[in-house]
């Protein structure tokens, strides 16, 4: 075989080894592309649940504060002021960013809503909906991601 027939043949095997290099990779990059929207939600969700938390805990904390100044301004005799202290404006503002970071991450989550039903499609199908048309299998899926969604927006 002379020497140019064998460097064709080298490259073609290269090419082909590239091609399906290539394919591979692509494959694996829709599966973490879903698999990260399944887990940015994960995240989103938690991080909705620890914000309404947070929040709870400032409304809390404000409210007993709010009751300790009444209870010493009762004490003293002093005149009812409706000013807040300034902790209390600073918690007030603290839960009007955490409403809007709740908000921001719901919609954020109601954007991936048709990724989250695929990825819960597809898990469905490997595991506990193994015979179930793609009909049903698309219903529960939304009905799964209808719930998660509902439950960050309560």
């Amino acid at each position: 075989m002379s020497l140019e027939a064998e460097k064709k043949i080298y490259s073609n095997e290269q090419e082909k080894s590239h091609e399906s290099r290539e394919s591979k990779e692509s494959e694996v990059d829709a599966e973490l592309k879903s698999a990260s929207a399944m887990e940015k939600a994960d995240f989103l969700v938690k991080e909705v649940k620890s914000s309404k938390k947070q929040m709870q805990n400032i409304v809390l904390h404000m409210q007993e504060v709010t009751q300790a100044i009444r209870n010493l301004r009762a004490q003293l005799q002093l005149v009812q002021d409706d000013d807040d202290p300034t902790s209390i404006r600073q918690d007030k503002k603290k839960v009007e960013e955490l409403k809007l970071k709740i908000k921001d991450y719901v919609v954020e989550v109601e954007k991936m809503r048709e990724d989250l039903i695929r990825e819960e499609m597809a898990e469905l199908e490997k595991g506990v909906a193994i015979n179930m048309s793609e009909e049903d299998l698309r219903t529960k899926a939304e009905e799964s991601i209808e719930k998660m969604i509902k439950s960050i927006k309560e």
